[in-house]
């Protein structure tokens, strides 16, 4: 297990936070600190997930632009109607 730095910091929080905190580290019989720092852990999760979705966003909307540039043009348009073209033959009925 690597040894991180650790740093103090005080926080504000409501008095019904504290309890809160006090009691959910006594059910589970760890430490304020290690609570609060597991939940920090998740935020920043959250944060990058919706950072990364952002950006996926990004490109995606820039890879619109470029496919529909190479999609929607004269040389391409005679393609459109590719089932007339490449569709199988209608079948003779009985």
């Amino acid at each position: 297990m690597s040894e991180t730095a650790k740093v103090e910091r005080r926080i504000r929080i409501s008095a019904d936070h504290v309890d809160r905190l006090n009691r959910l580290a006594q059910a589970h019989e760890i430490t304020e600190d290690r609570i609060v720092e597991k939940a920090l852990d998740i935020l920043f999760s959250v944060t990058e997930l919706l950072d990364g979705e952002a950006e996926r966003r990004g490109w995606a909307s820039l890879s619109e632009d470029a496919l529909q540039r190479v999609w929607d043009n004269e040389e391409d348009a005679r393609y459109d109607n590719w089932q007339e073209l490449y569709g199988p033959p209608a079948r003779a009925r009985d």
